[in-house]
C-alpha cells in the first residue's frame, strides 16, 4: 500500500490539475455564456451596458467561484501535507489576488476584442 508523506509528489501533482481545471474552466464558461448571449441576443450584444455587464458581473463571478474552489482545495493540501497555508489571504498583492487580476484582464481583453468585431459594420 502506499502511503502519502509530507514530501510526497502527488500533494503537488493535485495541486497542479486543480489549479489548471479551474482556469481551463472558468475560461470555457465564460465563452459559452459569451456565446449564448451573442445567438439569444443578437442586436443587443452590440450595446455597450451588455458588455459591460459582462466584465463587471458576469466574469468577476466566474473567477470568484472556480479561483476560490481551487484556493479552497489548494488550502486543505497544505494542512495535510504541513505547508503554509494561504487562507486567510495577508495583502493585496498576494500571488492569488494578482494571478485573478491578470485573468481578468486576458478575460476581459478577449471580450472585448470579440464584442469590438460585432460592433464593426459588414
Amino acid at each position: 500500500m502506499f502511503y502519502l508523506t509530507k514530501t510526497s509528489p502527488v500533494f503537488f501533482d493535485e495541486i497542479v490539475l486543480i489549479d489548471l481545471l479551474a482556469l481551463v474552466v472558468a475560461i470555457a464558461t465564460v465563452s459559452i455564456l459569451w456565446y449564448v448571449v451573442k445567438k439569444a441576443f443578437p442586436d443587443d450584444v452590440k450595446d455597450l451596458q451588455l458588455f459591460l455587464t459582462f466584465i463587471v458581473v458576469i466574469i468577476p463571478f466566474v473567477i470568484v467561484v472556480y479561483f476560490g474552489l481551487a484556493v479552497i482545495n489548494y488550502n486543505e493540501i497544505a494542512a495535510l501535507s504541513g505547508w503554509p497555508l494561504v487562507l486567510p489571504l495577508d495583502s493585496l498583492l498576494s500571488p492569488l489576488i494578482v494571478g485573478a487580476v491578470a485573468f481578468y484582464i486576458g478575460q476581459t481583453m478577449w471580450l472585448w476584442w470579440d464584442w469590438r468585431k460585432l460592433r464593426i459594420p459588414r
